[in-house]
């Protein structure tokens, strides 16, 4: 286990192409419905696993049907998933993902088990091979977040193990004082656009980071979606632009830019090279119908950006 991702994992039910226009009461014939994997910490330890990082999962899931199929299908995919855990009291989270004619999605959610991930999950020490950590959905895990998680993240620090964090939807209305604490605990912060802009109460993503910066954060990714993304930090400040496509489905594109950038720092890319690469395979995760359909490899995503990359 070299990493471990921590986070939501769920049932994603995925249809396209739905229309914006059409009435509730009529019928919709679409051309695909598809039942995989998702949740931000699943989807990124996906990605992991296909590039060869070796993930393990720490999540919940019911003690249900839809428990049993997302555990197979992941370890189908090549994740650990020894450290989830099952809950008789909730469901296996589930999300229903709309996607119109231009790729863009809606998301309809039922809170499920992985949203009940607290301090037990956690074991006491990671295997002294895991390299990094990534806290996939912070403001999703409330109970871990209030009790267990910083202490657990000086433990791994201590013995060198690098931090990488994006955020969950802010349902609770935290704010800045909901991430305070763990910002000084985190090298690479890798949240999107939207969230941080709402979140800080700034105009534009150079405001935001430095906001970031400020509070403690190593390094800053802020993902822009179809324009990339920004980052700050010590060895590169600047933008970098995404590869354009026609998206099939944007589904999952930051998870999956998340993890490229992860894998990228730790075969030794600096923060720059490290962003334009996990740009590029975003870009090409959007070319598929669902969060996990991509399986990703280096060939795949050089190929895509017409560029030579050292491995």
């Amino acid at each position: 286990m070299k990493t471990v991702c921590i986070g939501s994992a769920v049932m994603d039910i995925t249809a396209k192409p739905v229309s914006q226009k059409g009435s509730w009461q009529e019928k919709q014939r679409i051309e695909d419905i598809r039942i995989q994997t998702g949740g931000d910490a699943a989807n990124q330890s996906v990605h992991l696993a296909a590039l060869g990082w070796e993930p393990g999962l720490i999540s919940c899931v019911g003690k249900d049907t839809n428990g049993r199929m997302l555990r197979a299908a992941l370890e189908n995919r090549g994740v650990d998933t020894s450290l989830m855990q099952e809950m008789e009291k909730y469901p296996t989270g589930t999300a229903m993902v709309l996607v119109d004619e231009q790729g863009e999605r809606h998301t309809f959610s039922v809170k499920g088990a992985h949203s009940m991930l607290d301090r037990e999950a956690l074991p006491e020490s990671l295997p002294p091979e895991c390299r990094a950590i990534s806290l996939a959905s912070l403001f999703s895990m409330p109970l871990l977040e209030e009790k267990g998680l910083v202490e657990f993240l000086q433990r791994e620090k201590e013995r060198g193990v690098l931090v990488f964090a994006d955020l969950a939807a802010d349902k609770m209305k935290k704010g800045l004082n909901g991430i305070r604490p763990f910002l000084p605990l985190i090298d690479y912060f890798l949240p999107s656009l939207y969230d941080v802009l709402e979140m800080t109460g700034r105009g534009t993503a150079e405001e935001a980071a430095e906001t970031f910066l400020a509070l403690g954060a190593g390094n800053v990714v802020i993902k822009c979606g179809a324009e990339g993304c920004f980052c700050a930090g010590p060895s590169f400040t600047g933008r970098i632009p995404a590869h354009r496509v026609e998206p099939v489905d944007t589904t999952g594109a930051g998870d999956c830019m998340s993890a490229v950038f992860l894998a990228r720092i730790l075969a030794g890319d600096e923060m720059e090279e490290a962003c334009r690469y996990a740009c590029q395979a975003a870009s090409y995760s959007t070319l598929f119908l669902g969060a996990s359909s991509v399986e990703l490899s280096d060939e795949k995503i050089r190929a895509f950006a017409g560029a030579r990359w050292d491995a």
